[in-house]
């Protein structure tokens, strides 16, 4: 039960940090036709911070609890440390995981590589490598 509980948490972390991005991409990209395609053009840029932060914390939160399911059911806290973490295995589940989208990001939006990149390692930290200690502590 530990382990969903910690997925709940750093889900919940995640969604934070995810609010605070997609806040700031989508005030930078205010002017793109997608944007304007759902939202008027009198809508303040930090009102949109409201929708995107309630989708982020379910999003993030479930997503959370299935990767703390994932890791009790696996019983991955019985599997060999590495760097740290309780399960190495777990944690290179969760690094594929997170480099997994980088590529397209980077194909399409290359403009915010940096932002992929940084919100892809806070998703390996949280998930891979702090999930993992708070499960087993």
């Amino acid at each position: 039960m530990e382990a969903v509980i910690a997925g709940w948490l750093v889900g919940y972390v995640m969604a934070i940090a995810s609010t605070v991005t997609l806040t700031f991409l989508v005030s930078r990209m205010r002017d793109g036709a997608l944007l304007s395609r759902w939202f008027s053009p009198d809508v303040p840029g930090a009102l949109l911070a409201v929708p995107i932060s309630v989708g982020t914390t379910v999003g993030w939160t479930m997503i959370g609890v299935l990767l703390g399911s994932l890791y009790e059911v696996g019983q991955f806290e019985r599997r060999k440390d590495v760097l740290g973490s309780p399960s190495g295995l777990f944690t290179l589940i969760i690094f594929a995981l997170a480099w997994f989208p980088l590529p397209p990001l980077v194909v399409f939006v290359r403009r915010y590589w940096g932002v992929w990149l940084a919100m892809s390692t806070l998703f390996l930290v949280l998930f891979g490598w702090l999930m993992p200690r708070l499960a087993s502590g």
